[in-house]
């Protein structure tokens, strides 16, 4: 594998992170919400048990 070809691909990566991320911190307000605690609750839980299912 040619090393540019990894360093492009990380810069591009870390680019759409920081922009997700950006996009995310903007919607914070969005969690004071019940539905958007609610919509919190359910990730960690699904989060919880994929990975109760991947460790087995």
């Amino acid at each position: 594998m040619c090393d540019t070809a990894f360093w492009r691909g990380m810069a591009a990566g870390m680019a759409a992170g920081a922009i997700i991320g950006m996009t995310v911190a903007e919607k914070r307000k969005a969690m004071k919400t019940c539905v958007g605690r609610t919509m919190q609750q359910m990730g960690t839980a699904v989060d919880g048990a994929l990975s109760d299912l991947m460790h087995r």
